[in-house]
């Protein structure tokens, strides 16, 4: 019988490999419980796997807006961009890929909110709600709301639990009736805008 010992170059990618593997497992538990696309290798797959949360968690409190409240109103859209910016930020520090929050806030809003608006519409909407969110960051300015829906959103995906699921519904619900809505006029500011997020969205491998 022959044992094979890897180099250790070759022994660090592996277990570099798992390492990986392990962060990213409860962001992927957590869709395949639930039923939402998961996509398990390619270039996107951890910016397609954060949108797929982060739509998933922000449509759930949206339908909760409904049922309570009624149609959410349209003047009140960048709200849900600053919502999705938080959950997105907040699932990417919990698998350790901080960077990958602004791409899978854009795709989350924009696919959110175009049904609505229309994709054009939408994308310039999630990129000046990224734009505002990012400002925030690191500042006294950051909305305590925000802080808690990215720590809620945090919890209920690591821990896949029923009741932390129920619990970031609510705070998504509440920060959309309660939110303050910051984010500058679209049309003012539409001119200006020049992150191209239907490259982005194309590239994606989620449909």
């Amino acid at each position: 019988m022959t044992v094979l010992i890897p180099s250790k170059k070759i022994a660090l990618r592996w277990n570099g490999a798992l390492q990986a593997r392990l962060r990213r497992a409860p962001l992927e538990t957590f869709l395949q419980s639930r039923g939402q696309k998961c996509v398990l290798i390619g270039p996107t797959q951890i910016t397609d796997n954060l949108a797929s949360a982060t739509i998933y968690l922000v449509d759930k409190g949206l339908s909760a807006y409904n049922e309570e409240c009624g149609p959410f109103p349209a003047s009140r859209y960048p709200v849900v961009g600053q919502i999705a910016c938080a959950v997105s930020r907040g699932l990417s520090s919990l698998i350790l890929e901080p960077a990958s929050w602004r791409i899978a806030g854009l795709i989350g809003t924009a696919r959110l909110l175009a049904p609505h608006v229309g994709l054009d519409a939408a994308a310039r909407l999630a990129a000046l709600a990224a734009r505002e969110y990012n400002r925030s960051l690191g500042s006294f300015a950051q909305d305590m709301q925000l802080l808690q829906v990215s720590h809620g959103a945090c919890a209920a995906v690591e821990s896949n639990a029923e009741g932390l699921a129920l619990n970031i519904t609510i705070l998504i619900r509440k920060c959309l009736a309660s939110m303050p809505c910051r984010a500058p006029a679209e049309n003012k500011y539409a001119a200006a805008i020049s992150y191209d997020l239907g490259g982005a969205a194309s590239k994606s491998l989620m449909t």
